[in-house]
């Protein structure tokens, strides 16, 4: 009998180390596509990323598009390299910003031919972020009248 104890205990010794080797091969392959991006679509059919964050990066077809425009066309490496020296990169010490930031203009691309387009096609920039309006619209403002009195 103690032949057939000892078959037994090597049956699961060996079941124990093929167990083991698969535990090893799958968290080695959990972690080679841990950052690996990959795309699911939403319960609303937007198209959501994952991998790139803790959560997933979720906009509409249409949304995806713009950026893809704004890649192939260049103005997304242009802005990125305007503004390099107050980017930071995920893992990198952000750098000291100025407590005050001049908005960066960027380029808006030329409008096709055959699509409409509601921005103007001569701007050739567009401010990014805006504070308030400018002298000249507040004068305008002042010299048109609110139209009626106040007393």
């Amino acid at each position: 009998m103690s032949n057939a104890n000892q078959n037994d205990n090597a049956a699961v010794f060996a079941r124990i180390a093929e167990l083991e080797a698969m535990q090893a091969e799958l968290k080695a392959l959990k972690a080679k596509t841990a950052n690996m991006p990959r795309m699911k679509v939403s319960q609303k059919g937007a198209i959501s990323i994952y991998g790139l964050q803790r959560m997933p990066v979720t906009l509409y077809a249409g949304q995806w598009e713009r950026i893809a425009e704004l890649v192939t066309d260049g103005t997304l490496a242009a802005f990125i390299a305007a503004n390099e020296a107050t980017l930071t990169r995920k893992g990198e010490a952000p750098l000291a910003k100025p407590a005050v930031t001049e908005a960066a203009p960027i380029a808006t691309p030329k409008a096709k031919k055959g699509r409409k387009s509601s921005r103007p096609a001569s701007a050739e920039t567009v401010s990014v972020e805006r504070s308030g309006p400018t002298a000249a619209e507040l004068a305008k403002l002042e010299a048109h009248g609110l139209g009626f009195d106040i007393d």
